[in-house]
């Protein structure tokens, strides 16, 4: 089965080709470019690399969020507007899940954390042992106090990842937390994590969805929408 992943809830973007458990290509980007502008020729470049077409793509998979409002809307658009035309698969897959993969060998606990902005984290927990990675916490979006909370209840290492990493890891450090900033290699989500997590959804039967079902995941409106809502709420 060849699957085709996409990555764009952040600021670095990133497409993969992966075939039964095998990387075929993958193509990186973290310069701040839009992704409207980088994202389809990530793809392009990965299918050439790889020596495929879309046509032989079997499934699309995408981080569907948590993420930037703007970059989960285009990497979920692109892989419905992939997958429509030959109706193919469409597996969403958690950012803070892609996030967490790369540890599964690490003996931590890995704190999935994307800058929500206004002081906040979208966070999930992942415990990383003996090649797997086990969910311990839903994804969420909470405050770098709550966040502090959260890791001292651990006993294991706890190990911050994602583009949060570094500025979630600025308001705990002097909380005397067993708590360290993965390096920048395991740092950032990629494709190839999607589509390795999209496989496993494949072969367990879960999470497959058709083009018209896919949507992204927010954990929270979006600024304008929070702002309006506001207004409205203070003129009562």
């Amino acid at each position: 089965m060849v699957i085709l992943a996409l990555e764009s809830t952040a600021p670095s973007a990133s497409a993969a080709v992966v075939e039964d458990g095998k990387l075929l290509s993958e193509m990186f980007l973290n310069v701040g470019l839009t992704h409207s502008v980088t994202l389809l020729p990530l793809v392009k470049n990965a299918l050439e690399l790889a020596e495929l077409s879309v046509d032989d793509v079997d499934a699309v998979a995408v981080n569907s969020g948590p993420g930037s409002f703007t970059g989960v809307r285009i990497g979920v658009s692109l892989a419905k507007g992939i997958a429509q035309p030959a109706d193919k698969k469409c597996i969403p897959v958690s950012t803070l899940e892609a996030i967490a993969y790369p540890f599964s060998d690490s003996d931590c606990i890995v704190a999935s954390v994307m800058d929500a902005r206004c002081r906040q984290v979208y966070g999930a927990f992942f415990l990383a042992e003996n090649g797997k990675i086990t969910r311990l916490t839903d994804d969420d979006a909470f405050s770098f106090e709550v966040l502090a909370e959260k890791i001292s209840s651990f006993t294991k290492k706890v190990v911050l990842a994602g583009d949060g990493a570094d500025i979630a890891y600025e308001h705990l450090k002097d909380k005397n937390l067993n708590v360290s900033v993965a390096n920048p290699a395991l740092r950032y989500q990629h494709a190839s994590s999607v589509a390795f997590i999209a496989e496993q959804n494949i072969n367990k039967n879960e999470n497959i969805l058709s083009y018209s079902q896919l949507t992204p995941t927010y954990l929270r409106l979006p600024q304008a929408e929070r702002e309006l809502k506001l207004k409205k709420e203070n003129k009562k």
